[in-house]
């Protein structure tokens, strides 16, 4: 069981309000909701670090221009689920 803590986020009444719709069509509450976009979010960005770490390794002459780079980081990239992450296990345990 992980730690967690309270703490206070500002963010748009928007943004706010289509959180909460989304995490209640999902059954999941908003804390919950939220704290699986970050987690996204941060997985993505380590992704995106190890992506361009590799392609450092390569000579100047043998590294890709900035559309190939594009493209292999689209690759790379695991496109952002659409239910949260405690939804997702809830389906595979269905199966």
């Amino acid at each position: 069981m992980s730690a967690t803590e309270k703490i206070s986020v500002t963010m748009g009444r928007d943004e706010l309000r289509r959180a909460r719709l989304v995490a209640r069509r999902f059954g999941v509450s908003l804390s919950a909701f939220v704290t699986g976009a970050v987690r996204d979010q941060l997985e993505e960005q380590e992704r995106r670090q190890a992506a361009e770490k590799i392609l450092a390794t390569f000579l100047r002459e043998e590294r890709a221009t900035a559309e190939e780079r594009a493209a292999l980081l689209a690759l790379w990239s695991r496109p952002i689920s659409r239910r949260p992450r405690s939804q997702r296990g809830r389906q595979a345990a269905k199966r």
